[in-house]
This record gives C-alpha cells, structure tokens and sequence, in this order.
C-alpha cells in the first residue's frame, strides 16, 4: 500500500504535513477533509515519512551518542516553543546517518497522523526502551517535554560513562594477560623449539619441564584449543538458556574481586533509573516496571518483577528491597527514608551518588591490585622460561668442558 504525503491547513491556519498509507491519492485526501483541514496538495512517496525508499542502513542500531543528542537538541527545540513535528523534521534534515533519517521520519509521521509522542517512540523498541517511552508519557500528561527530554539525556550519558568505568575496569587487565600469555605462547611453541635440538644430555629439572611442556603443546596443541572452544560455547549455550543464565547472574556478585563491581553496577543502574522515573511523576509501580526492563541482569530482573506484585499486594518497597541479595543495606536503608519521608526519587539518588563514589574506588582499588599481580605473575613465567634455557645450555657447555 503506497504512502501519501498531504499538505493542509488545519482549522486553526496553521500549515501540517501529514503521511498517510493508504488506497490512493483520493482516500488519502478524503481523510483529510475528514479532518476538517484545507487540503492544499497530495503526494505519493517511497516510504513514511519521505522518498528515502528501501535501504539496508534504515536496520542498523542507532548509537547512544546519537540518541543522547537527540534528546538533547530536542529539547532545546521544544523549550524554544518549537512543536515536536518541526522539531523532529529538523532533526531528520539535520542527521547525515541514514537510519536516523528513517526512525526519525516514521516517527514525524505518526505523530502528524495523530498519536502521541510516546505511542509513536513505542513502535521503535530497538531505539527506545520502556523507560524512556514512560518518561516521555508522563512529560505529555503533565506539559514537561522538554524537561523530560533532558533528563532522558542526562541519564543516558551517565549510564554511559558507568558502562565504560565498568569496562575499563576489566580492559587493562584483560590487555596485559592477553599479551602476556602470547609472549608466553610465542616462546614455548617457536623459541624453545630452536634450542630442542642444541640442548642434550642431563638437563636441570627447569629446562627439562620446559622441554616436556613444549612437546605437550606441540603434540596435543589442537586438542587444547578444541577443549577451550568447547568451554566457550558451553557457556554460551548456558547463557542463552533462561534457567541456566538466571544462576549465573544470580552468583556472579559472589566472584571474588570482580563481583563487588558487578554488584555495585547493579545498585547504581537500580538506583538512578528508579529515581529518574520517580522524579518525572512517573507512579512508583509503574517506574519499577520500567526500571526492571532496563537492567540487564536476568535475576535481578526476575527479582524487581516479583517486587512490583508484592508492592501491588501492599506491601513497602523498603521491606521487599530486604529480601534483594544485590542490594547493598545502604540501598534498603535509603529506600525506608525514602518511604517515611515522602522524597523516595531523593533518596533513590542518593543511593545512586553514593554507590557511584563506591564503585569508582573499587575499581581503582582493584586496577591497583590485579595490574601489579598479573605483570609479576607474567614476569616470573617470562624469567622461568629464560632461566630454564640458559641453565640448559650452561649445563651442556658444563659437561661438554
């Protein structure tokens, strides 16, 4: 069915652009003298929106500082009295990413035919989570777009910036054991090899392990990495199943020095998410609904759902927080303040700020000790290796004399 893009007048004279997927030019302009609008002019187009037609790039996932300027420019579109169908249709101009250009112009569509901003955001999941899509709903009833525009661009950017303290907390570490173990690798199966066969008679025990362990590797090298692929997948194939997946995240905070980390991530997502919705008037129930579909950990999940029944049952978020094995009692604590005082989305920032500081020094502490652990770890392999070659050939030249 093609798409129209209608050109009128509504009945308060302001001009509106509106596309339509319909029969024919003809029902297309029926429906808007239905409306009681002018119509001006009629035009078919590619798709909704605009003639950007089928293109694999409309597919491709839209990146967080894409969607963080979004809200961000939105905003302050909206603020300056902009409407929200200009403001997107700017925005769309604006962007030179083509499937920007094709979420942001479906999504003008649907807000000219009629459905509000939050409904028409709701048809683009990939883009647009519950969370934001709850926010924005309750910025249209309550006449703060472009508050909650900004929010919704303060939230993302600090999100952001804990996901990559996060990662970078595992990146350098990971970087300087990877390498390491590649020195060790490169010596074992090339270097080692070359001296085999300049190396004979009695060996010291170091160069004599060395010698066993090369051959081992050599000899049984495949099988190795056969056994490490089949680990890999096993774990992929647990992840993937519900069950399974539900255990590890339920015990991956009980890891020794990482699962601190995790676990205070989890606070720290837990906490903002909830206090962002709390503080745009979004009702509690409805905010723990939106904030379990934002975190990303299967059990806590599972564990918030259960929560928003017990809370609907009438019991206080405080006392169910009590039950929350991935809550800190600084959480649970606040949460009860929170309750008792009437200012839960303070409290619930609170907990955020306060976990954020927690989680950057943990980080810092655990970098301070995982970095110095692995390069003397590495070094003494690195110098065992040295050592057992060296002693192997002044063993030989000792006998040799």
């Amino acid at each position: 069915m093609p798409y129209y893009e209608c050109r009128a007048m509504d009945l308060n004279g302001d001009m509106k652009v509106l596309t339509l997927q319909t029969d024919s030019s003809a029902s297309a302009a029926a429906d808007i003298r239905a409306r009681g609008w002018t119509l001006i002019a009629v035009e078919e187009v590619e798709s909704a929106g605009g003639a950007f037609g089928f293109s694999p790039t409309k597919y491709l996932p839209i990146g967080t500082k894409e969607k963080v300027l979004f809200f961000r420019m939105l905003s302050t579109l909206v603020k300056s009295e902009v409407t929200v169908t200009e403001a997107i249709r700017i925005l769309a101009e604006q962007s030179d990413k083509q499937n920007m250009k094709h979420m942001l112009a479906d999504l003008r569509s649907r807000v000219e035919a009629g459905d509000p901003v939050s409904d028409a955001m709701a048809q683009h999941p990939r883009v647009f989570d519950k969370m934001m899509v709850n926010m924005v709903r309750a910025g249209e009833m309550g006449g703060i777009l472009d508050t909650v525009f900004a929010r919704i661009a303060d939230f993302m950017e600090r999100r952001s910036e804990l996901r990559k303290k996060m990662l970078m907390s595992f990146f350098y570490p990971g970087i300087v054991l990877l390498v390491g173990v590649g020195v060790i690798v490169f010596m074992v199966m090339f270097v080692i090899p070359r001296f085999m066969g300049l190396i004979t008679g009695r060996l010291p025990p170091v160069t004599q392990f060395l010698m066993d362990a090369t051959h081992f590797l050599q000899t049984r090298g495949t099988d190795i990495l056969m056994g490490v692929g089949v680990f890999i997948g096993l774990l992929a194939v647990l992840n993937a199943i519900p069950l399974t997946r539900y255990y590890l995240d339920r015990y991956k905070i009980y890891i020794p020095v990482i699962g601190p980390v995790i676990q205070l991530g989890i606070v720290v997502a837990f906490s903002r998410t909830f206090a962002v919705l709390l503080e745009s008037r979004i009702p509690m129930v409805e905010a723990l609904r939106a904030t379990s579909g934002t975190i990303a950990n299967t059990a806590v999940n599972q564990f918030l759902e259960d929560t928003v029944d017990r809370v609907l049952a009438g019991e206080p978020l405080s006392s169910t927080l009590k039950d929350g094995w991935a809550f800190t009692p600084i959480t649970k604590s606040l949460a009860g303040i929170g309750e008792y005082s009437g200012l839960m989305s303070e409290s619930m920032l609170t907990v955020a700020e306060v976990h954020e500081r927690l989680l950057e020094d943990k980080v810092a502490k655990m970098s301070a000790m995982v970095e110095p652990a692995l390069i003397l770890t590495l070094g003494v392999l690195v110098g065992v290796v040295v050592w057992g070659l060296i002693s192997g050939m002044l063993a030989m030249y000792a006998g040799a004399v």
